[in-house]
């Protein structure tokens, strides 16, 4: 006779415990995080739809791919997959110093940049009294961080969605070690003025650094610059990727500008081969094409003017963005993601981030954005009927 499924998972439960009991137990901290992934953030697995190609304007992806010569550059990386890759990314770091008018030892490259700002909690929060500060409306990863090296966050609170710099200094105490700053922000799109970020910068007590996430600078008009103010010795360390312009998310390849003792430190901290050879030949090639590059930004920008007048034909609010996405409030804003997803178009619901009643779009390809325009104006007949919607 079959043993009933309760009884079953009643042997099953005990043998796990049995077996648990006999594991080395891990950190207690580490248990006692709580972990917030893009999931949590975003839960669209029950909403997705069978039968649909997705439109992917949540992860502030390039949709127009890769550079031509990126891929070319793969294929042609990967017939050496069985190699192991240079140390520390020498041949592109190079690369990358000559591209920006820098030193190689001011450059660490990263698995993604988001290494690099891992990297920079080990090198500087040495206990749990110590305290980073990052503003009010910011991408989540800092909090995460955070946690898990179980330091103390300060939030500081932005002058609307923009990023106010008098409030960051106010937050700073004597256990502050770093001060977060996106520019453009995530997920507001805003930006710092270039001569205020400087000055915000040289400003800063001697023990604190300034950890600039520059993600979405390509995108900018007039970037900060910063090589100059890196060579002098100002305690910023500028983190940028190859995700957002250059199309390479899936590769995980980004660096950190800084100055010299700074990058050595970095460097120390990581391990010899964080990165992979088809991404440094990938990344070395997305570099060298400047025709791809122009090709992006323009489409970005034509983009954003695009999904302006969307909103305003549906009578919404929006924030002016200087990044490849935008912000835009909608009523019952969740309602409509929801909608959103069960016709295959993926936008970023900002509840999660402290944000109800916003929503965060990619400006993807020409074709992405045509699918996104008619899902939203299906979804606010859906959720919103009496919402002036303009065909």
């Amino acid at each position: 006779m079959q043993p009933s499924s309760n009884a079953a998972a009643r042997r099953r439960e005990s043998r796990a415990e049995k077996v648990a009991g006999l594991l080395p137990p891990p950190n207690p901290w580490i248990l006692q995080l709580h972990f917030t992934s893009y999931r949590e953030l975003c839960p669209i697995q029950d909403l997705l739809p069978r039968h649909l190609p997705l439109v992917r304007l949540d992860a502030n992806e390039n949709g127009l791919g890769p550079s031509p010569l990126a891929l070319e550059a793969i294929r042609r990386a990967a017939d050496e997959a069985h190699r192991y890759p240079e140390i520390a990314g020498e041949g592109l770091r190079e690369l990358i110093a000559s591209e920006i008018g820098a030193s190689p030892e001011q450059i660490v490259v990263g698995n993604g940049s988001t290494e690099l700002l891992e990297l920079l909690f080990h090198v500087y929060v040495r206990n749990r009294q110590e305290e980073v500060v990052v503003p009010r409306y910011s991408f989540p990863l800092y909090e995460l961080l955070a946690q898990r090296f179980g330091c103390h966050l300060r939030l500081a609170p932005d002058r609307g969605f923009s990023v106010d710099l008098e409030s960051l200094r106010r937050a700073i105490t004597p256990r502050t070690r770093l001060v977060f700053l996106a520019n453009p922000n995530n997920p507001t799109g805003t930006r710092v003025d270039n001569a205020a970020l400087l000055d915000f910068a040289e400003s800063l007590p001697p023990r604190v650094l300034l950890a600039l996430d520059e993600a979405y600078a390509d995108f900018l008009e007039h970037p900060p610059d910063l090589v100059a103010s890196v060579r002098d010795g100002a305690p910023i360390v500028a983190l940028r990727t190859f995700s957002k312009l250059h199309s390479l998310a899936s590769l995980r390849i980004g660096y950190a500008l800084a100055p010299r003792e700074i990058a050595c430190a970095i460097q120390k901290a990581s391990l010899p081969t964080n990165t992979n050879g088809i991404a440094h030949q990938a990344a070395t090639a997305a570099l060298r094409d400047k025709p791809h590059q122009k090709q992006s930004k323009e489409n970005v920008r034509v983009g954003r003017l695009r999904l302006e007048r969307c909103f305003e034909e549906l009578g919404l609010d929006w924030l002016p963005s200087s990044a490849n996405f935008m912000m835009v409030r909608i009523p019952q804003a969740e309602e409509v993601w929801k909608a959103l997803v069960r016709r295959g178009v993926l936008v970023r619901s900002l509840e999660g981030w402290g944000l109800p009643g916003w929503l965060r779009v990619t400006v993807g390809s020409p074709e992405e954005l045509l699918l996104f325009f008619g899902g939203l104006h299906e979804a606010i007949r859906e959720v919103l009927p009496r919402q002036r919607v303009l065909v």
